[in-house]
C-alpha cells in the first residue's frame, strides 16, 4: 500500500487528468478513492473536497494541538508518531 502522502498526490494528479474521476471525487470522495486506489477510508474520517477556481483558494487549517501526557510525549519525542492519537496533524492519522 502507498504511503498516505503519496496517495494524496496521486488523487490530486488523477483528478486533474481525468474528468470522470474528478466528478466522482467531488460528489463522493470516499467511494471514488476506494474504487480507484484500493484504499478504504475509515468511517470515522470525513473527506470534504473543495474545488479551487480563479477567484477562490481553499486553505486547510489544522485543528488546535492536543495536550499530550508524559507517556504520549515520550512516544512522539523523536518526531515520529508512536501510535494514533487522532491528532489529524499527520497523514498517519487519516
Amino acid at each position: 500500500m502507498r504511503k498516505n502522502k503519496e496517495l494524496l498526490i496521486a488523487i490530486m494528479e488523477k483528478a486533474s487528468e481525468n474528468e470522470e474521476f474528478r466528478k466522482r471525487l467531488l460528489s463522493d470522495a470516499k467511494s471514488a478513492i476506494s474504487s480507484d486506489f484500493e484504499f478504504t477510508v475509515p468511517d470515522s474520517v470525513n473527506i470534504v473536497v473543495h474545488e479551487n477556481d480563479a477567484g477562490t483558494v481553499h486553505l486547510p487549517v489544522p485543528p488546535a494541538p492536543k495536550v499530550l501526557g508524559e507517556g504520549q510525549l515520550a512516544q512522539v519525542s523523536g518526531g515520529e508518531c508512536g501510535g494514533c492519537y487522532n491528532c489529524n496533524h499527520c497523514f498517519n492519522c487519516i
